[in-house]
């Protein structure tokens, strides 16, 4: 409950006696709050948008009696996020996000301002989406149990948003580095978002384990390379990999003998054969295995990413003949 109660804590009186008075077991599984100008506010459980009363009732529609969300607020609401200072969250706002100290990260909708074909900044700032972080110790377990006491295989991990992708990373670094199997693995954390290892002054606000080295806000690239040339990582441990300059890094790494835990956004489990960027990430032959979750279950699918990558290739062939066979019909 500290992670939402942390939230809590930056609303204004009204808000925060209507998410107060909400059941326990109601908020404990409250993923995200959503919070628009001129508009309702809306919580999420497992996916599902609800409206609120005034008396923490919940409703599948909104009605005259649910919280609705003034301009006044939201702005009072925005810089209290911002801890009063848009100047010193300016790059993150530049990139729709704003990282909180716990590392809930809320998402941001406005305005973009373009200079050269570039983001100069985001104005008018009318939507967040407040994404509720958790620690969930020993989340990892069945993971580790089942894939490292004999090997130390590099893994992708897919899920959709909320899935708990980012809170499974941060425990697999926790248990490596901190003894899994008799072993203190060196680790680096690449936490370009601030999310995995969020820090609360000079000190990190979740524990990533005591042989864990982070580098905060760096790009995954630059991070990734980084790591690789100074700090000799057995594994680096990252989130959200979308890019080809990436997945350069990436194979630098590997080129110097770097394991890896990362994660891949998916709408479902097709999209392991379809989406462009795992395509990328297995054509490297490094990765052993992709682990699959849903919505905070931490009973993952385990799926032979070689097997994954076959079945892509034969797709490939199967495509390619339908093509010239459509050729010669033609």
């Amino acid at each position: 409950m500290e992670y939402i109660d942390y939230i809590i804590s930056f609303m204004n009186s009204e808000l925060k006696s209507v998410l107060s008075v909400l059941d326990i077991n109601i908020l404990s599984r409250v993923t995200e709050i959503r919070i628009r100008k001129e508009n309702y506010l809306i919580i999420v459980i497992k996916n599902t948008s609800y409206f609120i009363d005034y008396n923490g009732d919940l409703y599948d529609f909104p009605s005259s009696h649910c919280v609705f969300i003034s301009s006044e607020v939201f702005d009072e609401l925005f810089y209290s996020f911002c801890n009063y200072s848009i100047y010193s969250n300016a790059e993150n706002i530049n990139k729709g996000f704003i990282t909180l100290e716990n590392g809930s990260r809320i998402g941001l909708a406005g305005t973009a301002v373009y200079q050269n074909g570039e983001i100069l900044s985001v104005k008018d700032i009318n939507s967040m989406n407040i994404r509720i972080s958790r620690d969930v110790k020993n989340c990892s377990d069945g993971v580790l149990n089942f894939l490292y006491v004999n090997k130390f295989p590099s893994i992708i991990v897919a899920g959709m948003p909320n899935s708990g992708k980012t809170t499974l990373l941060r425990d697999i670094a926790r248990q490596l580095s901190g003894g899994f199997n008799n072993r203190f693995c060196k680790i680096t954390v690449v936490d370009e978002r601030n999310e995995i290892c969020p820090k609360r002054g000079n000190d990190y606000y979740l524990d990533v384990g005591i042989n864990t080295d982070v580098l905060s806000s760096f790009s995954k690239a630059h991070g990734i390379e980084t790591a690789t040339r100074t700090l000799s990582p057995d594994m680096i441990i990252c989130d959200e990999i979308s890019t080809q300059s990436e997945v350069d890094s990436i194979l630098f790494a590997f080129s110097s003998g770097v394991r890896f835990a990362l994660s891949v956004h998916i709408g479902e489990k097709s999209d392991l054969y379809n989406k462009p960027i795992i395509r990328k990430l297995l054509e490297t032959r490094e990765f052993s295995y992709i682990v699959l979750l849903e919505n905070h279950k931490y009973k993952p699918v385990i799926i032979d990413a070689g097997e994954v990558y076959n079945e892509i290739c034969r797709n490939d062939n199967t495509d390619a003949l339908v093509n010239r066979v459509g050729n010669i019909v033609v």
